[in-house]
């Protein structure tokens, strides 16, 4: 018998492992069956948790794919309203439009992801989203 919601968390901490460690294609698979699973099952918030991560690996290895992922992960995460993965999501696509050069756009990404942050008292991901605003100017 397996436990469905444990498989699909672990593969996210597992897929999210790799992406840190810049194991893209590991990271991918993992995130890839994960979302799957989460699918079948109904689990928006890994749904979504998913989409965000495929978008931070995109933006390191093919940012084409990057709008897609963050698009539908904030989709997700703003219908469940998980306000602080969908701060994170907000943030990768700030990157994401950093990346494309669009500063207005990235600006306006990354403010509305550091206003999520500080009114839920998140720690150390405010200063991180501080420091990439700080870096458009």
């Amino acid at each position: 018998m397996r436990f469905v919601p444990g498989e699909i968390l672990a593969r996210l901490i597992v897929g999210e492992g790799y992406w840190l460690a810049g194991k893209y294609d590991k990271a991918k698979e993992e995130i890839e069956q994960d979302l799957k699973l989460s699918k079948d099952c109904g689990m928006k918030f890994f749904s979504g948790w998913g989409y965000r991560l495929l978008g931070e690996i995109a933006l390191k290895t093919n940012t084409d794919q990057a709008k897609f992922h963050f698009e539908k992960s904030i989709e997700v995460l703003r219908n469940i309203k998980a306000e602080n993965e969908l701060a994170l999501a907000y943030a990768g696509f700030g990157r994401f439009y950093k990346l494309q050069r669009n500063i207005e756009e990235a600006r306006k990404y990354l403010t509305e992801s550091l206003e999520i942050f500080e009114r839920l008292e998140t720690l150390i991901e405010p200063e991180k989203v501080k420091r990439e605003l700080i870096e458009l100017k």
